[in-house]
């Protein structure tokens, strides 16, 4: 698992007029939190770590103004704008690295499925699962080989194959299944009659919906 040293500054002052402060000096609130610690409200450049949201990375983060003490750290939730998806938030985890965590690992399916050699659709049901394990034993992403999945077949949680890793998702929910593909029936057009008039529009009324704004995350 990738590893990397960010700063952090500790901050005082929290809600959203101050995080709203934050974000026009270029930085994000964030918050540290987790085994037994106090939680601690930061800011940070969301340059240091906006590649590295969905990665589980581990993190060295040094505390500036409090003698360069460090902790070790993961990402456990973040929140952006919807609309413009810059980083609005984020929240990290105190870890320690003899200690298992959960996280959520993304799913790879390789190979090409006979089934859909044979015409079937592939439909992917769930992306990631959830894993109990040591920081430095979290895979980047688990790998299925749906190769030999034939018509009407699936593969479920339990077909992973997870050394040294305990499993959190449900071993039975399943991951991948080939279907039939659905027929479509298409209806054929009547046909117009060449004496109909489309009505005349009389008049029509737009009106405007208020957006609605965004609510700032509570610090």
């Amino acid at each position: 698992m990738e590893r990397h040293s960010i700063k952090a500054e500790l901050r005082t002052e929290t809600g959203k007029g101050v995080a709203r402060k934050i974000r026009r000096e270029d930085l994000i609130p964030g918050v540290v939190y987790g085994r037994g610690n106090d939680p601690r409200s930061i800011k940070i450049d969301p340059l240091d770590i906006e590649k590295l949201l969905h990665s589980n990375a581990i993190f060295d983060l040094t505390f500036v103004g409090e003698d360069g003490e460090a902790a070790t750290v993961i990402i456990k939730d973040f929140q952006k704008d919807v609309i413009k998806g810059n980083l609005l938030h984020v929240d990290f985890q105190f870890i320690s690295m003899d200690e298992k965590i959960t996280v959520s690992v993304p799913l790879h399916l390789e190979g090409d499925a006979l089934g859909v050699r044979d015409g079937g659709v592939l439909q992917q049901l769930i992306r990631e699962i959830e894993i109990e394990a040591l920081p430095t034993e979290i895979p980047e992403e688990i790998t299925l080989d749906i190769s030999e999945l034939g018509m009407g077949e699936s593969l479920a949680v339990a077909d992973l194959d997870l050394p040294d890793i305990d499993l959190v998702t449900d071993s039975e929910e399943v991951i991948v299944t080939i279907v039939a593909p659905t027929e479509m029936v298409v209806e054929e057009e009547e046909e117009e009659d060449e004496d109909f008039l489309e009505p005349e529009v009389i008049g029509e009324e737009e009106e405007e919906a208020d957006a609605e704004a965004e609510a700032e995350p509570e610090e």
